[in-house]
C-alpha cells in the first residue's frame, strides 16, 4: 500500500495535455445510432464509456480535446523525458475502484515521488515574506486530520458515491450545513486547515464560509485517509498517469469523436435523444441519436447551451456556484530550486491557521526537483478571470516577489514562460445551506432520467477520479435499464 505524504501536493484538477489520434465516429457517416451517447471525456465519462461497452451497449463518447482524460494532465520534461502530473496527482483508493486501472491493463503498483523543499511563506500580494509564521506541527496536523476523517466517515454514506442517501431537508445534519469556519472551531481542526487548503480545498474560494458537505466533497474520506496512510495513492510505475486513458482511447476506438463539441440538441421522455455535433477544427457537423444521454461535463450554463434546457432544469442548475481553476508549470530564473513559496497572508502569523487569500489568487509555487528550473502551480479565479488574466497575475506576483528579494536577483518580467498551462474552467459547484435546506439536493436528483438524460461528474459527487468511477457504477444501471 503506498501511502500519501503529508505535502503541499498539486491537487486539482487539469486539462489534458498529450495527444491522441484517432479517426473518431463521425469520419465515415454523418449520421451515426447509439444506445448511449456521452458528452465529455474526462475520468467520469471515459469510465462510463467503457462501462457501457462492458454491458453490452453501442456508445458514443464526444470529447472537446484531442484526447481522454480530462484533468489527468501530464507534461513529458523535455530535458529528462519525465513525465510530470500536472492536474491529478494520484488515485485514491476507494472501494473496488483499482479494478477499473487494472481492467485497462495499467499497474498500480508505482511509487508517488516526493521533494523535500525548504517552505517560503510570502503574501503574494506585496512579495514580502511572512515572518513569524509556523505551520502545525506535524502530531497536531495529523491528530487534526483524523478528527476531520472520523467526521467525513460519519457521512461519507449521505456524501459518497453521491448523493444517493442524501437525507431530506429536515433531516440534514447540522455538522454538514454550518460554514466550514465554525465547522473547524467546533471540532478543534484549525491544524489540518493548511493541509486540506493546499491539497484541494483553495479551489473552493472562500472555502471557510462554504456549507461543510462541500468541502467534504473537495476533500473527501478517500484523499485523507490517503493523506493519514490508511488508504492507497496509486500510480503506475511510470508515474504516468494518463496512461490509463491513452488504454481508454485504444480500447473505445472509433466510438470516440475527439474534437469536437455539442452544439444542439432534442431530448425526449420516450423516444431518446439526437445530438448534433460540430468539430472544432473544420466545423464539420455529425448528428448522433442514442436512447440515452450522459453528461459527464460540469452543467454550467455554458455547457449546456447547447441541450434545450427547460426552465426546471435551467433553474436547478443555475444554481450552482463554481469557481475557476488552474494548474500547470511555470519557469523563472528567479525562482529558487529547492523552494516552496506558499501564498500567506500576515494575518496568519504566527499560528492563525483560518485566514487565507480569496481568489483571484495563486496558492503556491513548488520547486519540481525532477526537473532543473520547473515550479508547478495552483491558482483559483473567480468567474470573471480567463487564462490571460491569471497568466498576468502570476506574472505579477513573482515580480513583486524578484522586487522584494524573496525571490532571486532577475527581474525580467518576459522570462515567465509556462510549459504546462491547464484551465480547468468552472469547478467545485457547491450552493447555499439555505438552498439545501429548501431542498436542492431532492431537486437535483430528480434530474437525473429527465429527458432520457443522466448526470455524471463532479457536480453531483466528488471530483476525485475513484469516486467518480464508483458514482458511474451506481448511476449506469439505471441508464441502460431497459434497452
Amino acid at each position: 500500500m503506498h501511502s500519501f505524504k503529508i505535502q503541499s501536493a498539486v491537487g486539482l484538477l487539469a486539462t489534458c495535455l498529450v495527444s491522441e489520434v484517432a479517426a473518431g465516429l463521425c469520419s465515415k457517416s454523418d449520421a451515426v445510432e447509439r444506445d448511449v451517447v456521452v458528452i465529455g471525456g474526462g475520468a467520469a465519462g471515459s469510465h462510463a464509456a467503457v462501462w457501457l461497452r462492458d454491458h453490452g451497449k453501442t456508445v458514443a463518447l464526444v470529447e472537446k480535446q484531442d484526447t481522454l482524460g480530462g484533468h489527468t494532465s501530464v507534461y513529458h520534461d523535455p530535458a529528462t523525458g519525465t513525465p510530470i502530473n500536472v492536474g491529478v496527482q494520484a488515485w485514491m483508493e476507494y472501494k473496488d475502484t483499482f479494478d477499473f486501472v487494472k481492467r485497462m491493463g495499467v499497474s498500480t503498483n508505482g511509487s508517488m515521488h516526493f521533494a523535500s523543499l525548504k517552505s517560503q511563506y510570502v503574501d503574494f500580494q506585496t512579495g514580502k515574506r511572512v515572518d513569524g509564521y509556523v505551520a502545525p506541527a506535524d502530531a497536531a496536523k495529523f491528530a487534526a486530520l483524523q478528527v476531520y476523517l472520523d467526521a467525513c466517515e460519519k457521512y461519507e454514506s449521505m456524501l459518497l458515491p453521491g448523493f444517493f442517501n442524501f437525507p431530506e431537508p429536515a433531516n440534514i445534519p447540522e455538522d454538514l450545513l454550518m460554514p466550514f469556519g465554525q465547522f473547524v472551531d467546533k471540532y478543534g481542526i484549525a491544524a489540518a486547515v493548511p493541509q486540506l487548503w493546499q491539497s484541494t480545498v483553495q479551489g473552493v474560494g472562500n472555502f471557510l464560509d462554504v456549507p461543510t458537505m462541500y468541502i467534504m466533497q473537495a476533500s473527501p474520506a478517500p484523499m485523507v485517509r490517503a493523506l493519514l496512510g490508511k488508504g492507497a495513492a496509486a500510480v503506475p510505475p511510470s508515474g504516468n498517469l494518463h496512461e490509463l486513458y491513452e488504454r481508454i482511447g485504444e480500447f473505445l476506438g472509433d466510438d470516440v469523436q475527439y474534437s469536437s463539441q455539442a452544439v444542439a440538441s432534442t431530448r425526449t421522455e420516450d423516444d431518446g435523444v439526437t445530438v448534433t455535433v460540430q468539430s472544432n477544427t473544420d466545423n464539420k457537423n455529425c448528428t448522433i441519436t442514442a436512447k440515452r444521454l450522459v453528461i459527464a461535463i460540469e452543467p454550467t450554463a455554458d455547457n449546456m447551451a447547447p441541450f434545450d434546457l427547460e426552465p426546471f432544469e435551467s433553474d436547478v442548475l443555475g444554481k450552482l456556484g463554481y469557481t475557476t481553476v488552474y494548474a500547470g508549470i511555470v519557469r523563472h530564473p528567479s525562482l529558487k530550486v529547492g523552494t516552496s513559496y506558499g501564498n500567506t497572508l500576515p494575518g496568519a502569523a504566527p499560528a492563525n491557521y483560518t485566514v487565507y487569500p480569496l481568489p483571484a489568487q495563486i496558492g503556491r509555487f513548488d520547486y519540481l526537483d525532477m526537473t532543473t528550473d520547473m515550479f508547478s502551480f495552483t491558482a483559483v479565479g473567480t468567474d470573471k478571470d480567463t487564462p490571460a488574466s491569471m497568466r498576468a497575475l502570476i506574472g505579477k506576483t513573482i515580480e513583486g516577489m524578484v522586487a522584494t528579494g524573496v525571490a532571486g536577483g532577475n527581474d525580467a518580467r518576459s522570462q515567465v514562460e509556462f510549459p504546462a498551462f491547464a484551465d480547468h474552467g468552472m469547478m467545485h459547484s457547491r450552493i447555499s445551506a439555505e438552498e439545501l435546506r429548501a431542498g436542492f439536493i431532492q431537486e437535483q436528483l430528480s434530474l437525473q432520467g429527465r429527458r432520457s438524460t443522466w448526470y455524471t461528474g463532479a457536480a453531483f459527487t466528488s471530483a476525485f477520479s475513484t469516486v467518480l468511477w464508483e458514482y458511474n457504477n451506481v448511476l449506469l444501471p439505471d441508464v441502460i435499464k431497459d434497452i
